[in-house]
């Protein structure tokens, strides 16, 4: 029997359990989300305000704030992740092209589709470029143009939401006969209750280890 023990980081298990956590709750909330959306929880009447959708966008980044300030053991955790691994994840953001799709098939009106869809697509094109220069010269976390390009990103969710909600209703040279009622419904509406709030804390993550490394 080899008696040889090997010793764990203690930080390596802190990270790895944060990422299982974030993980098993990611799952969970979606099962929520599907559920209460099949029974049509998100498909609000447009002249009621979307307040499911905009709960279900606030609720995983309100968590992962408390968490972040009562948690020191979950922050040194969120600190502890590769900011290239988690910028890389924002060229993800490319497929927000397809709200473009959509809104060509008629489903979405562009008000809404040309500034989320365009948006989302330079961020996820923009990401590589900041992962590479990430990984070329580490200081480059705490440099003005990384800070841009996250706050960018985050500007692109504010615009999205607001676009979104508005074009509920018709506004006459905007919103003309197709409204944005279907981001209530399945399968569209698992965008901006899931996959919005997971890029938010991403954006988040990326944030906290930039302003420690300013603060260091």
């Amino acid at each position: 029997m080899n008696n040889t023990q090997s010793v764990q980081n203690p930080e390596y298990d802190n990270t790895t359990t944060l990422i299982a956590s974030i993980g098993f709750i990611g799952i969970l909330w979606t099962a929520v989300v599907m559920t209460q959306a099949y029974w049509g929880a998100f498909d609000v009447p447009s002249h009621e305000p979307a307040f499911p959708t905009l709960v279900a966008i606030a609720i995983p980044v309100i968590l992962f704030a408390a968490c972040m300030l009562f948690s020191k053991r979950l922050r040194d955790s969120a600190l502890a992740l590769d900011p290239i691994l988690l910028t890389e994840f924002q060229a993800w953001r490319i497929l927000g092209g397809l709200f473009l799709a959509v809104y060509a098939f008629g489903h979405l009106p562009g008000f809404f589709a040309w500034p989320a869809g365009l948006g989302d697509v330079m961020v996820g094109i923009a990401a590589p470029f900041m992962a590479w220069q990430l990984r070329a010269k580490p200081e480059f976390l705490s440099s003005n143009r990384f800070l841009v390009f996250n706050y960018l990103g985050l500007a692109d969710f504010l615009i999205a939401v607001l676009t979104g909600v508005a074009a509920r209703n018709q506004i006459p040279g905007f919103v003309d006969e197709v409204t944005s009622q279907a981001m209530g419904q399945l399968p569209l509406v698992l965008i901006p209750t899931v996959v919005v709030p997971a890029f938010i804390i991403l954006h988040l993550i990326v944030l906290m280890q930039v302003y420690e490394r300013k603060k260091g």
